[in-house]
């Protein structure tokens, strides 16, 4: 073949361009538009880390922590990391804001750079273990069909920035220890998401003891690159805006991992994965959608002949690994660390097939930690990740570059039949998203001219937390971003529920007695308080709705004030 003769920086040009054809097939390159939130307006979580970023970047940029967000949820103000907005894009694109589009949002720019990255880290992994370009390249194409990246570049993007674990395992399964590398790669995590941060850390950890237990560095020199690591890193979380009293807030709803997540095949967001293994999707009760980790039948069967050739190989000299063999102790502590994280993803109720197995109780230091890290069956991502780069060494060790070259473009392009399921259901999805729903009426514009804040007052039952579900709010916050007002609420990752229940309250007792906020106007998707507020007497306050939305204005404009408000029911 042509390709196993080109040089190693061709190779890794054709990983990126590998990377942006993955992109462009999952879900098209309109979604780089800067102006087109369609698909973000119409996501689960999309829609709120854009309209973090809308109120974002109208802040000062003056400010401490520098990622303090108090104009969305000002009731119980966030930051941009509890909004999961990307820290490292919000902060680099803020002191842009004035050029930058009315609507501007960068996720699909993320998302790209995800896969470009994603085939990159992938390639350079692959370069570890053979010189062949054509199984670097096929087996980087593993690494961008992997279910746990691509069922998040438009579900949560921010935790699409997985080339960060694959940088991570480069860097482990390295000759070398190369210390600044890794604080750079800390530091960026901690830039993009916690999670990301956490996995990372745990294999940065898995290095530092594979060095210090074959002395290829000084105690002194571990030491010195751990305090520094700890010491940058804890001043970038302090700046980005990590230690806010809320962060270490816990939430009832928590996540497990059920061990049949190879080869469960539906998803929330994308339906079915295969087109060969029978859909099976998760009871949403119990597991939610962190867990889900379908491998590919061109993995799963990629699987049992890695394990059947390294047996094999016993019998015979293995395949020469470029720059020497990859020392067992790498492989040991990996795995170690890999499977400390996770036990950690399955929690203390195990569940197979989504039948529980059994479960334990957990000390209350342990359940705490829990109950901040909500979505635990996510930290399973370095074991699946470590599975297939242990895979693919195994095909290449056991059957040598020549037959694993052919295994593994025959399993690639079962693998790329397999999915292509998923890319035509989320390309649809993301296709048919529609924008925002109207709201025309020019009251709204007078309403933003006499205003600063508008309080969203949704249904009691409905947590903050739930926020992102609520149509009525999204339509409220983006017209509030839009036109640079505040607004009391705002879904995050992690909310004061008693500041928030405290302030609700006292909003609502001074509207039951006729009186308002100062400069704010009120949207009530609450039915029995709307009920009740028109039933005030002696107010002077409008009550009406305006395109489809129940408004509370004190000190109406005159075009209101013309409008008959709404008449008591009683």
């Amino acid at each position: 073949m042509m390709l196993s003769k080109l040089p190693i920086r061709w190779t890794l040009l054709l990983a990126l361009l590998c990377g942006l054809l993955a992109f462009w097939v999952w879900a098209g390159a309109y979604t780089l538009a800067p102006g087109h939130i369609g698909w973000v307006m119409s996501g689960i979580d999309t829609q709120s880390q854009y309209l973090a970023w809308q109120f974002f970047r109208l802040g000062s940029w003056w400010q401490w922590p520098l990622g303090a967000n108090p104009a969305y949820g000002s009731d119980a103000p966030g930051t941009i990391v509890l909004s999961d907005s990307i820290p490292l894009m919000a902060l680099a694109l803020k002191p842009l804001s004035p050029w930058l589009h009315q609507n501007f949002q960068y996720l699909g720019l993320w998302g790209m750079a995800c896969f470009l990255l994603q085939g990159w880290f992938a390639c350079k992994l692959m370069q570890r273990f053979t010189n062949d370009p054509v199984i670097q390249l096929a087996g980087t194409v593993f690494f961008l069909t992997a279910s746990i990246f691509l069922v998040r570049v438009y579900l949560h993007p921010a935790l699409a920035a997985q080339w960060l674990l694959l940088a991570g395992f480069y860097l482990v399964l390295g000759r070398d220890f190369r210390a600044r590398a890794w604080l750079s790669l800390l530091c960026l995590a901690v830039l993009v998401h916690a999670y990301l941060f956490i996995m990372l850390a745990a294999l940065w950890t898995a290095d530092l003891i594979q060095r210090g237990w074959r002395r290829e560095c000084g105690r002194l020199q571990l030491f010195m690159h751990t305090a520094m690591a700890v010491i940058l890193v804890m001043l970038l979380m302090w700046a980005v805006g990590y230690f806010v009293p809320a962060s270490t807030s816990t939430i009832p709803i928590r996540t497990h991992l059920d061990l049949w997540f190879p080869f469960w095949t539906g998803s929330v967001l994308a339906g079915e994965w295969s087109w060969f293994v029978p859909a099976t999707y998760q009871n949403m009760d119990i597991l939610a959608y962190d867990g889900f980790g379908y491998f590919g039948l061109g993995f799963l069967l990629l699987l049992p002949v890695a394990l059947v050739s390294l047996l094999v190989s016993r019998w015979r000299t293995p395949a020469k690994i470029p720059g020497g063999s990859i020392p067992a102790l790498s492989w040991i502590v990996l795995t170690g660390v890999c499977l400390v994280l996770f036990i950690y993803a399955l929690g203390n109720r195990v569940y197979f097939a989504q039948k529980l197995l059994f479960a334990y109780p957990l000390p209350d230091w342990l359940d705490h930690v829990y109950g901040v890290f909500r979505g635990a069956a996510r930290i399973m991502w370095p074991m699946w990740y470590l599975l297939l780069i242990g895979t693919l060494f195994m095909l290449i060790r056991g059957l040598g570059v020549r037959h694993a070259r052919w295994v593994l473009l025959l399993c690639v392009l079962i693998q790329l039949g397999d999915l292509s399921r998923a890319a035509v259901n989320i390309r649809h999805a993301t296709t048919a998203a529609q924008g925002m729903s109207d709201m025309g009426s020019p009251l709204w514009n007078e309403l933003a001219a006499g205003y600063r804040h508008v309080a969203y007052l949704q249904p009691a039952n409905v947590q903050a937390g739930m926020l992102s579900f609520v149509k009525s709010y999204r339509r409220v916050a983006n017209y509030a971003a839009t036109h640079r007002l505040t607004i009391n609420v705002a879904y995050l990752a992690r909310e004061d529920t008693t500041r928030l229940a405290l302030a609700r309250s006292a909003r609502i007792e001074l509207l039951m007695h006729g009186q308002a906020e100062p400069s704010t106007f009120y949207v009530v998707a609450d039915d029995p308080l709307w009920a009740t507020l028109v039933c005030v007497r002696d107010s002077t306050q409008w009550y009406g709705v305006v395109d489809g939305l129940r408004l509370v204005v004190p000190d109406p404009p005159l075009t209101l004030r013309a409008i008959p408000r709404v008449p008591c029911a009683n």
